[in-house]
């Protein structure tokens, strides 16, 4: 990885963490736990799956493997996949394994665990010397990717839930406290 891919990843990271952990700042278990409807996930559930998620995707980075023949992200296109991933008029939905089922107690719970995984992921990130953009790994939703895309996708991962939680307290039925 390049210097400029090391920052590059590193900012996101620290963007994707900050608006998260602004989201879930100071609500209340009835702001928690309240679903806009029943198809949709509540704030703690988004945490728990942002909380989860950050684990998983740093294996697919840790486990990907050469591919000469692989096709690389051009680092032209960074910011266009930035913006593509923390775009919500776009849904995806969550692998299996990801989907929130109540793994944390609570909302602080999920905090916590995401913010100990984010700490492995800043350390991978600071200290990867392998150059992630000719090792790929298969993502189960997007296919087969360069791990430093891999890499962008979680770091900004966080941010797009985050927007995900600012649409949930629009909702004119979510609670006051």
């Amino acid at each position: 990885m390049t210097d400029a891919e090391r920052q590059l990843a590193i900012e996101h990271l620290i963007d994707g963490r900050d608006s998260l952990l602004t989201a879930i700042a100071d609500l209340s278990d009835a702001q928690a736990h309240f679903k806009p409807d029943a198809g949709r996930w509540s704030i703690a559930e988004c945490t728990e799956h942002v909380a989860i998620t950050g684990d998983a995707l740093l294996a697919l980075v840790q486990k990907g493997v050469p591919n000469p023949q692989g096709v690389a992200l051009d680092p032209a296109k960074y910011g266009r996949l930035a913006a593509a991933l923390v775009d919500r008029s776009r849904k995806f939905p969550a692998p299996d394994l990801m989907v929130p089922t109540g793994r944390f107690a609570s909302i602080a719970g999920a905090r916590a665990y995401f913010l100990e995984s984010h700490e492995r992921v800043m350390t991978y990130t600071l200290q990867c010397q392998i150059d992630l953009r000719r090792h790929f790994t298969m993502h189960p939703l997007l296919g087969e990717m360069d791990c430093f895309r891999c890499l962008l996708l979680l770091a900004l991962h966080p941010a797009r839930h985050a927007a995900q939680i600012c649409e949930i307290k629009l909702d004119p039925r979510f609670p006051e406290k």
